[in-house]
């Protein structure tokens, strides 16, 4: 994840640092903290820091336990699972399915993975309460309702391709973020997640219209045991990167979704 991790800004990797402290634990919160403060004036410092925070991720994708085991007894690993096993139990856990070409790229995969999430989101709201939706958040009457009527007539289609075609991709990657920061917040709480918004707010004025309230989930994650300590950290890590990965463009993964 080395790769996606050099593309976040000080402020993503410095949301991305606070998930990943903890008391009780075997990766070293103290040098993860001090590269984060030198990565923001030192290119190397930032790449020290990316490979540590990608070492510290894939740790807390394992227990304890076998880091500890693996760590002692593997030459050729540092104590984590790779970031495909990561990757793979994140899709379990939200019981999404990836659409890949053999050989797909971590960012590829962390992209798909947030175009899921977002079209199972979407999927689980009527034609009317996703038009109410998205005019809260500023889309104009006429296209919340052109969105409505196309939903209504077409039944259960991909819903993010539509909304790439009539509000165009600007917006759907503004709502992609909104759901996903949404969702992040439900599974940190709230207060955990303040600093989070707020910064993610300047990029996207979706957030901003939304205020506190964001986006209004649907029921459909509740069905998950999302607070367990391992998934915590893992799952808003995913979907963190998985926004990130998608701000400079895609290889098509949302119209893939």
């Amino acid at each position: 994840m080395e790769k996606i991790l050099a593309k976040c800004e000080y402020a993503d990797l410095e949301y991305l640092s606070s998930v990943l402290d903890s008391y009780v634990s075997f990766t070293d919160d103290a040098a993860r903290k001090e590269l984060l403060q030198k990565s923001h004036h030192a290119s190397s410092a930032k790449t020290e820091l990316c490979a540590l925070m990608d070492k510290q991720i894939r740790y807390y994708g394992s227990s304890d336990v076998a880091y500890a085991v693996r760590s002692v007894f593997s030459s050729s690993s540092d104590g984590g699972i790779s970031s495909l096993e990561l990757i793979e139990d994140v899709c379990k856990k939200l019981k999404i399915k990836l659409k890949l070409k053999r050989g797909a790229s971590m960012e590829r995969r962390l992209e798909q993975l947030v175009s899921e999430v977002v079209e199972t989101e979407l999927q689980s709201k009527t034609p009317t309460e996703l038009a109410d939706a998205f005019k809260k958040m500023g889309v104009g009457n006429e296209d919340a309702n052109l969105l409505k009527e196309h939903l209504a007539k077409n039944g259960k289609v991909a819903i993010l391709p539509v909304i790439i075609q009539i509000l165009g991709p600007k917006v759907a990657l503004g709502l992609i973020e909104t759901i996903i920061i949404s969702l992040i917040t439900q599974i940190v709480g709230r207060e955990a997640a303040k600093a989070l918004v707020k910064e993610v707010s300047k990029r996207n004025p979706m957030l901003n219209a939304l205020g506190p309230v964001m986006w209004v989930l649907s029921g459909v994650w509740l069905a998950y045991d999302l607070q367990g300590p391992a998934f915590r950290k893992t799952v808003p890590i995913c979907l963190y990167l998985g926004v990130v990965a998608l701000r400079d463009g895609s290889e098509d993964a949302l119209t893939a979704a």
